[in-house]
């Protein structure tokens, strides 16, 4: 290998690797805000229980119960559904699935839950 040949060998390699940790990076920090997010669904889920059970508001045979995030502020089972300056809109899904499933859906500024409506 010539002397040109292995200084073009080493500057792509230098490239491949840094935009490989650039993306590494990017793909970690978008991570740790999702998981921001994540725990806004689960604060509605548990509110979400807390009010169902105490409204006892169970649905029955195929039937969906949804519970807005609204509801449960209106009641005083949430305070609020935000992440830093983000407000978000939620609600959630409840069926009769031999058990009781229970599903978050929650839209951000910069997040949405798959499958919300």
């Amino acid at each position: 290998m010539n002397m040109k040949n292995r200084k073009l060998f080493i500057i792509w390699g230098i490239l491949v690797v840094g935009i490989v940790g650039l993306l590494t990076t990017l793909g970690f920090m978008l991570k740790a805000q999702d998981a921001n997010y994540v725990k806004l669904e689960n604060k509605i889920l548990d509110s979400a229980k807390k009010y169902i059970d105490a409204k006892f508001l169970y649905p029955e045979g195929s039937n969906v119960l949804k519970v807005t995030k609204e509801d449960m502020i209106e009641n005083g089972f949430l305070d609020e559904l935000k992440y830093g300056d983000d407000t978000c809109a939620g609600y959630v899904t409840v069926k009769l699935n031999g058990a009781y499933k229970y599903k978050a859906y929650i839209k951000c500024k910069n997040y949405t839950t798959k499958g919300y409506e």
